[in-house]
């Protein structure tokens, strides 16, 4: 004990030695994280599409109920994708509901392929307040080039949060 109190430079570089090894030899997990943000008129957020790959980015028109998205090609630096989905009907709104009140995050999935379709590692969640009803669509990762025509967004479950509230 004595002898770490006299060399004060020894005992640091120890130290720092020892916290670097522990820091190599320790799996990292990647920080991840996706942003939302919107108003009363309309509704933004980001979803992870798969590893190594950029987000997409889908918008929520609270006014026409359309769900619409792109995915950005790092390899073209363009949006090389495009989904679409009007999720008005899902929620099955009565049509002298003036303005709905949409909510809209996104998270991550680990879905499995079906049908030929690989879907993609994230997840939107979109909620509307005078239904009561959560509703989560999934996408598919994108393939190709791209496509001309938007490819859909699909609805894969939902929940209620609050009774009804009839418009």
């Amino acid at each position: 004990m004595k002898t770490l109190k006299k060399q004060p430079i020894a005992t640091l570089a120890l130290g720092v030695i020892l916290g670097i090894s522990f820091i190599a030899l320790k799996p990292y997990q990647p920080v991840k994280a996706s942003a939302a943000n919107g108003n009363d008129k309309f509704s933004m957020c980001t979803c992870r599409v798969a590893s190594g790959e950029s987000e997409a980015v889908f918008v929520l028109d609270h006014l026409t109920g359309v769900l619409s998205g792109g995915f950005l090609n790092s390899q073209s630096n363009s949006f090389s994708h495009r989904y679409l989905r009007t999720v008005s009907q899902d929620f099955q709104l009565n049509p002298a509901t003036p303005e709905p009140k949409y909510s809209m995050v996104s998270g991550d999935a680990q879905l499995r392929t079906s049908g030929g379709l690989q879907p993609a590692n994230g997840l939107i969640y979109v909620a509307e307040l005078t239904s009561g009803a959560i509703i989560a669509y999934g996408f598919a990762v994108p393939r190709g080039r791209g496509v001309s025509t938007p490819l859909e967004i699909f609805r894969i479950d939902a929940f209620p949060f609050r009774e009804a509230s009839g418009g």
